[in-house]
């Protein structure tokens, strides 16, 4: 076997699976957790409420100049590590920064899934669409704050930049161009040593010889992207609801108490 490329648990860089979005994201991190990387970094598993909010937030404004809260100001490896720094891979949400990632951890083994790209517009469509309503932002600019959340702000936040939009339906018609403008910077700035494109049909090889890892005896994972982004929705949307109407009834008690 040969050496591998970096050692699950490590306090060095974590690796950075840039593929975007609905490519195959959760099946990759469900491989990287049977070959001993066990904290991989996923949307998936970020609760609306979660801290990490707050610095993805931070590096949105570092991140995309056509966002009217951009800084100018590179986000750097200290800041990246605040929700990065812990985890022996990272996935998917990662993927919208992949350029500043690549600058804050130069060092860092990159894997590349890339979809076929009409397949991919279908799949992100009902990531995409669902946020790129004007009524839906506003109800999400009213909704979270009182619910104590910013997840979907951060999100509309991220999507309208990493697709150069500057109104909210540019983010479906450009996402085209943002796709294919994402894996040809990726592959212009990561050396080919680190990088490995990988094919998810192609199963355990690749990724193996890569990471230096025995082929594990099992098959390699397949994950429903698509039904694991639903179901994660639903749950969403249920506890912030939830805690809107609670923090709601709370404001409001306080409010007749104040003028009693």
């Amino acid at each position: 076997m040969s050496t591998p490329f970096r050692s699950p648990n490590s306090s060095t860089t974590p690796i950075l699976c840039l593929g975007m979005a609905r490519t195959g994201t959760a099946s990759l991190a469900a491989a990287l957790r049977i070959l001993g990387f066990h904290n991989v970094h996923h949307g998936l598993e970020i609760n609306e409420d979660d801290p990490q909010w707050t610095v993805l937030d931070r590096a949105a404004d570092a991140t995309f100049p056509t966002l009217s809260t951009y800084t100018g100001k590179p986000f750097t490896r200290a800041e990246w590590d605040e929700v990065f720094g812990s985890y022996d891979a990272v996935t998917d949400i990662a993927s919208f920064f992949g350029m500043s990632l690549i600058r804050a951890y130069p060092d860092a083994p990159v894997i590349l899934v890339e979809r076929d790209i009409d397949k991919w517009l279908v799949s992100i469509d009902q990531v995409l669409r669902p946020t790129s309503s004007i009524w839906m932002q506003r109800l999400i600019q009213f909704v979270e704050p009182v619910a104590g959340s910013l997840a979907g702000r951060v999100m509309i936040k991220v999507e309208k930049g990493w697709t150069e939009a500057r109104e909210p339906k540019e983010v479906l018609t450009n996402a085209r161009m943002a796709y294919v403008r994402h894996y040809r910077e990726i592959r212009e700035a990561v050396h080919e040593d680190q990088l490995l494109d990988l094919e998810l049909k192609d199963g355990w090889e690749p990724l193996c010889k890569f990471l230096g890892k025995e082929v594990p005896g099992i098959p390699f994972p397949h994950v429903n992207d698509a039904a694991e982004y639903r179901e994660h929705a639903k749950r969403s949307q249920k506890r912030v609801l939830k805690n809107f109407a609670k923090n709601a009834l709370l404001l409001r008690f306080k409010s007749k108490s104040k003028g009693t």
